[in-house]
C-alpha cells in the first residue's frame, strides 16, 4: 500500500468522521431548541391557568357576594311581610 493511499485513507476517514459530528452536533441543536419550546410553552401554560384561576376565584366571589346581598334583600322583604300580616 502506498503512502497517498494512506494518507488518502486517513483524509477520508478524518473527513467521515467530521460529517457525523456535524450530524450528532446538529440533531442535539435541534433536540435544545425543541426542548426550550416545550419549556416555555410549559411555563406560558402555567401562566395563563394561574391567571384563569384568579380570575374564577375573583368571579366566584363576586356572585357569592351578590348572592348574599340578594338572600338579605329578600329576608328583609319577608320579614317586612309577616310584620304586615302580624302587627
Amino acid at each position: 500500500m502506498s503512502s497517498k493511499k494512506l494518507v488518502l485513507g486517513i483524509a477520508v476517514g478524518v473527513a467521515a468522521i467530521a460529517v457525523v459530528g456535524l450530524i450528532v452536533a446538529k440533531k442535539k441543536s435541534k433536540k435544545n431548541k425543541l426542548s426550550e419550546k416545550a419549556l416555555e410553552a410549559r411555563d406560558n401554560f402555567k401562566s395563563k391557568l394561574n391567571e384563569l384561576q384568579r380570575k374564577a376565584k375573583k368571579e366566584f366571589n363576586s356572585a357569592l357576594e351578590d348572592g348574599e346581598a340578594l338572600a338579605n334583600k329578600a329576608k328583609d322583604r319577608a320579614n317586612e311581610w309577616a310584620h304586615r300580616v302580624n302587627p
